[in-house]
């Protein structure tokens, strides 16, 4: 589970970049920094690199302060542009919306886990964040 979230928030990023300007190169950074944080907290998660509380919190907030300002990054006008943002994105605002409260209610919930400094408090709140980002993607992001 942990692998399939960061695979869909990494899976074609640099071809997404390609001629990517203004809001839109910079949602599509944050989405990468994300995807990067997800990743280095995964690997911990999964054994493939060693527990490191301090890199684990770091992580998480960054995580947590993109999840707040990637939220910004989806106004209106930005989805007339190439990106991979569903055009759902801005026909179901509300939805979306409600999409990106769970993500951050998730975020926080992981932001507290990490802070406990516990590799195994922080499992189940990764999980969560995975699947709010994996849900996202599946109604708000193009496939293509």
């Amino acid at each position: 589970m942990i692998a399939l979230a960061v695979a869909v928030l990494a899976t074609g990023a640099a071809v997404a970049h390609e001629g990517a300007m203004g809001v839109i190169a910079e949602r599509m950074t944050m989405m990468k920094e994300m995807a990067d944080s997800m990743k280095t907290v995964g690997e911990m998660l999964n054994g493939r690199k060693a527990f490191d509380a301090r890199v684990a919190q770091e992580s998480v907030a960054s995580l947590h302060k993109n999840c707040h300002q990637s939220r910004e990054q989806f106004t209106s006008g930005t989805n007339e542009h190439a990106s991979r943002a569903s055009p759902a994105v801005w026909e179901k605002p509300a939805e979306f919306q409600a999409e990106m409260e769970k993500f951050d209610a998730a975020v926080k919930t992981l932001v507290a886990a990490s802070e406990a400094g516990s590799l195994d408090e922080m499992r189940l709140p990764f999980k969560v964040v995975g699947q709010s980002c994996s849900g996202c993607h599946e109604q708000f992001r193009s496939a293509e």
